[in-house]
């Protein structure tokens, strides 16, 4: 009698952590996916055809100033980022200024500024292009077209206001001194 009933529960035992472990390598890497990535970003003085110009390292002239991003992510990603209200994103320009109340200086934003990446309007071609690819690399820019010297740097944020995460999950931030 007892043998019997001993089979069963071996087969839902095994049943039961085969299914676990299918599902949990699963939910990982959909958490992954429900994201977006920033593959590139470049300092840059002009946009081509949705390419940026020459690129600068730290150092960019008094003149407009663009940083340009490919942003990379799935249809999964983008759907659920819609659904929890986090597009479009933002660029938040900042100058590092030395006037203000310590020796360190203040920050202050200076511009929040849209992007198209996860734009709705741009739903239909960034579908497009998922169907065909089954991901989306979206190039996108903001710029400064009258910026003055000094140190400066963009937040790349959420329509929440969480920041992007890059590489390492750290907030997307990118800075440049302008001179």
């Amino acid at each position: 009698m007892f043998r019997n009933q001993r089979q069963p529960c071996l087969l839902l035992l095994f049943i039961l952590c085969f299914t676990m472990s299918a599902i949990l390598p699963c939910r990982l890497v959909l958490a992954e996916e429900a994201r977006l990535t920033v593959e590139e970003a470049v300092w840059t003085n002009v946009i081509n055809d949705r390419d940026h110009g020459a690129a600068y390292d730290h150092i960019a002239p008094v003149a407009p100033l663009y940083l340009w991003m490919k942003v990379k992510g799935s249809n999964w990603a983008l759907h659920r980022l819609q659904e929890a209200g986090k597009l479009p994103i933002y660029h938040q320009w900042f100058r590092h200024s030395i006037i203000g109340v310590s020796a360190e200086g203040v920050t202050k934003m200076i511009d929040n500024i849209m992007i198209t990446a996860g734009d709705p309007a741009l739903a239909g071609q960034l579908e497009t292009e998922i169907s065909s690819r089954g991901f989306f690399d979206w190039r996108t820019w903001s710029m400064k077209e009258h910026i003055r010297e000094g140190d400066w740097f963009v937040k790349v944020v959420y329509a929440d206001g969480t920041p992007v995460l890059c590489e390492g999950d750290k907030a997307c931030e990118y800075a440049i001194s302008v001179e």
